[in-house]
């Protein structure tokens, strides 16, 4: 499904990785996100099986809870970011927390997240307009609250 390059070949199928501890949320966003026609949506419930699963495949687009069991999706992001096969990868957060992490998404400069409960209709759409929007320096899509 990837080339060489790690970039998806044209006409196949856009990969997502879920990192969601929570068996039952992660099945529901992978589902809806691979009833998309043209999607492939995998789910692993922590952070290390997400660095794992992006050694063997370079997804379009990952889905990511802020509280992981050990390390973080903070964490995770971090570390994708500093890896040259995986920091370009968009991050779409999903988060139920609250203002301490939208302080740490402002630190960061991740302007990409969900608070829940979500619509799965509304984590779709973000997937699919992050999978198919411009890269390479292009602003991020913002979905944070204008600064109080």
């Amino acid at each position: 499904m990837q080339n060489s390059g790690g970039q998806s070949q044209a006409g196949a199928r856009k990969v997502v990785i879920v990192v969601e501890d929570e068996p039952v949320i992660g099945a529901l966003i992978a589902d809806a996100i691979s009833d998309e026609p043209g999607y492939c949506a995998i789910h692993v419930a922590a952070a290390p099986a997400a660095l794992e699963a992006t050694k063997h495949v370079t997804p379009d687009v990952m889905v990511v809870d802020v509280r992981l069991p050990g390390m973080s999706g903070l964490e995770l992001y971090d570390r994708l970011k500093k890896d040259p096969r995986t920091n370009k990868i968009p991050v779409l957060f999903e988060t139920a927390s609250g203002p301490d992490v939208i302080g740490e998404f402002r630190r960061r400069g991740i302007a990409t997240y969900l608070k829940k409960p979500f619509d799965l209709n509304e984590i779709v759409a973000y997937v699919k307009r992050l999978a198919t929007g411009p890269s390479g320096g292009s602003p991020p899509l913002s979905v944070l609250p204008p600064p109080a």
